[in-house]
């Protein structure tokens, strides 16, 4: 282990001074849209759903007769199917819809499956090409070892900007014999080849406590090009859950994360599906 390695492994932990507690396995996975692809996505047919844009959306165009009201507020689109009352009982949705959102110059074309689910929210990604912009933006001037810290910064607060690939893994790793491990996402930076790959650590049945080191998770089952290691809380009792993050480089030859066998979740749209193109006009509500 060379002297850089070994620092950011040694600095980053010291960061993390205040831990919380792991997200829960059953939190909604970041839903994102990407320009130009028709992406099926599952939307509440009960509240509003709300569309994030990386810039002003100018318009969002859909079928008028499927009962849907849409309003516009700056970079968010706010999209509520109507329910039907029919005497006591109220009678929600389950026919698709079709949406065309022309976000920040591109256009993006969704499939709409509403569901009795709660409120949704999708993030409208820009095309690769902006998104590796902005990512050399946030990065610009850096040396690496703050590159690594910032990083490590956001995916441990959450706050991750729109420009990076979020991937959802939730997949148990069982290399220790002492502990659960499971992987639960995968950020990617693209443009900067770096990549964060976080994980949720807790006891097995039977041990006392144990105290975690950097140097457990630097396994080629875990990290192909691990730059760091930073560990929410190292000692861990009986009944707690942290947090482990590994951040490696990614090199261009596209090889992935092992524990992510398929990209996110675009969908094309079926073979032979007419969608409607019906535009809607108005200022405050479409």
């Amino acid at each position: 282990m060379n002297v850089r390695k070994g620092l950011l492994l040694a600095l980053v932990p010291a960061l993390l001074a205040a831990p919380v507690l792991a997200a829960d396995r059953d939190e909604d996975p970041l839903v994102v849209v990407f320009p130009e692809h028709t992406t099926r996505v599952n939307l509440s047919s009960t509240d509003v759903n709300r569309f994030v844009c990386p810039g002003p959306i100018k318009d969002v165009v859909f079928s008028q007769d499927k009962g849907i009201k849409v309003k516009l507020s700056g970079e968010n689109a706010f999209v509520k199917f109507q329910a039907l009352k029919k005497g006591q009982e109220i009678q929600y949705t389950r026919t698709p819809s079709e949406f065309y959102v022309i976000c920040d110059g591109d256009v993006y074309s969704m499939i709409g499956m509403p569901k009795q689910i709660p409120a949704q929210t999708l993030h409208l990604s820009s095309g690769r090409k902006k998104k590796i912009e902005k990512n050399l933006s946030i990065f610009d001037g850096l040396p690496l070892e703050k590159k690594v810290l910032k990083l490590i910064r956001q995916v441990y607060t959450g706050d991750l900007p729109e420009s990076y690939t979020v991937r959802p893994v939730w997949k148990q790793v069982n290399i220790f014999d002492q502990l659960w491990l499971t992987a639960k996402r995968d950020i990617e930076v693209e443009g900067e080849g770096l990549g964060v790959r976080e994980y949720v650590v807790s006891l097995k049945a039977g041990q006392k406590e144990w105290r975690l080191s950097e140097a457990d998770f630097l396994n080629p089952r875990l990290t192909h090009a691990p730059l760091a290691v930073a560990i929410e809380e190292p000692l861990l009792k009986p009944g707690d859950i942290t947090r482990v993050f590994i951040v490696e480089r990614r090199n261009p030859d596209g090889r992935r994360n092992p524990l992510v066998t398929e990209p996110v979740q675009l969908e094309q749209e079926p073979a032979g599906e007419k969608v409607a193109e019906d535009r809607f006009t108005g200022e405050e509500e479409r």
